[in-house]
């Protein structure tokens, strides 16, 4: 899925090889057009009340505005080719630090500060002195040499962008990042593909409207994740349930379960707690294969499953019932000790924890004949209660 949002950066390029007379003619709306792309990425990630988007968008702006003033001149100019050089690493030097840092809520002080750090950081290029930058900073003649008649872009700078990239690729893996980190990569990654064609007509509008593009599908992504993925378990909700039972078939079938007297459980060890045990829950649902997990709500939970084999479905729930009721909870004392020296010396060993098993009840109906899904699932909460008044952790199926 995060790799989808990344798609629009290989399409402009595939439609600039195959179609250059299409893009040569939409390029004539250029650079009105990339500013109303950005501005329209700004108004739906300022309606949708994601703040945070803006401060890529700005960056990204920024960026392109510094590229229409400056870098629409040959590389043999000595400023020009300056810029080349250090207006993407003052890109992506921002860009990492949005990457890598909490953002702070936008009208604040903090906020304010960071976007004018954005706006202002590669606007300061155009007015900073030049002249003699390769003395000052001395680099080998193969750092500028271009990798081919096509790809203007220098052998050095060509291999700084491939580590960065590298490494970003990395954090994105090792953190489990979500749409937004993905996309802020997406978008620094069409930026430096423009220093590719530095000398394309157009391509920095091309790139640019890519970016707003992966922003774009970011922001929908992140949209549609935060309306159908339940935050705590990460299994899909209730509106992500109902559309999966419009379309159910006849030869199907739904489980309800729920966590055993589990009021009892959080007022006994808190609610944090409470939601760990809800986690588990989402984890072990999550693996199992041959079902769809959803969170119905509090702590129940539906299985949805393509077939009506009795015998395999009651084997499938026993076993999701006993992986459950055999995993061990480790719960940390109120007690445990405050500070840090004592909590080392404890660290490791059962010394302020307590393992504690939790059960499920399961209730499962089979599709009839002619059977909604809303008799369906009335029938499957009747199961739930038929295991729970039998006596709890267990399985019982619908009549």
């Amino acid at each position: 899925m995060h790799l989808f949002v990344l798609l629009p950066l290989p399409l402009i390029l595939l439609l600039y090889w195959q179609f250059p007379a299409l893009l040569t003619a939409v390029s004539a709306l250029f650079p009105a057009l990339v500013y109303a792309a950005i501005g329209l990425t700004a108004a739906l990630a300022s309606l949708m009340r994601q703040w945070h988007w803006l401060y890529s968008l700005c960056l990204l702006g920024s960026h392109y505005l510094v590229v229409q003033q400056a870098l629409q001149r040959p590389l043999s100019d000595e400023r020009t080719l300056a810029l080349s050089i250090f207006l993407p690493l003052c890109f992506t030097i921002i860009a990492l630090l949005l990457q890598l840092q909490h953002k702070p809520q936008l009208l604040t002080k903090r906020g304010l500060a960071l976007l004018a750090v954005e706006l202002l950081a590669p606007l300061t290029l155009l007015w900073l002195p030049l002249a003699n930058w390769q003395t000052a900073l001395p680099l080998p003649a193969a750092f500028f040499q271009p990798v081919s008649e096509r790809f203007l872009l220098g052998w050095g700078q060509l291999w700084w962008i491939a580590v960065v990239a590298s490494c970003w690729l990395g954090l994105l893996n090792f953190y489990a990042a979500n749409s937004q980190r993905w996309g802020q990569f997406g978008a620094w990654l069409a930026v430096m593909a423009f220093y590719l064609f530095i000398q394309e007509p157009d391509m920095s509008g091309w790139m640019t409207l890519a970016a707003c593009l992966i922003l774009l599908l970011s922001l929908s992504s992140q949209m549609l994740q935060l309306a159908y993925i339940d935050e705590l378990t990460q299994l899909p909700q209730r509106r992500a349930l109902l559309s999966h039972l419009s379309r159910l078939g006849r030869r199907s079938a739904i489980t309800m379960l729920d966590v055993d007297h589990f009021k009892k459980f959080n007022d006994t060890y808190g609610h944090d707690v409470g939601d760990q045990v809800l986690k588990l829950l989402g984890s072990v649902l999550a693996s199992e294969r041959g079902l769809t997990a959803y969170r119905y709500g509090g702590e129940e939970f539906t299985l949805v499953f393509s077939h009506n084999k009795s015998e395999t479905l009651a084997e499938k729930l026993e076993q999701v019932r006993a992986r459950v009721a055999d995993y061990p909870l480790v719960i940390r004392q109120q007690g445990r000790p405050k500070d840090s020296k004592s909590g080392k010396q404890q660290r490791g060993s059962n010394a302020g924890s307590k393992t504690v098993h939790v059960t499920i009840s399961l209730g499962c109906a089979i599709r009839q004949s002619g059977e909604s899904t809303e008799q369906l699932l009335k029938r499957a909460d009747e199961a739930l209660y038929s295991a729970k008044k039998a006596g709890r952790n267990q399985v019982a199926f619908a009549r």
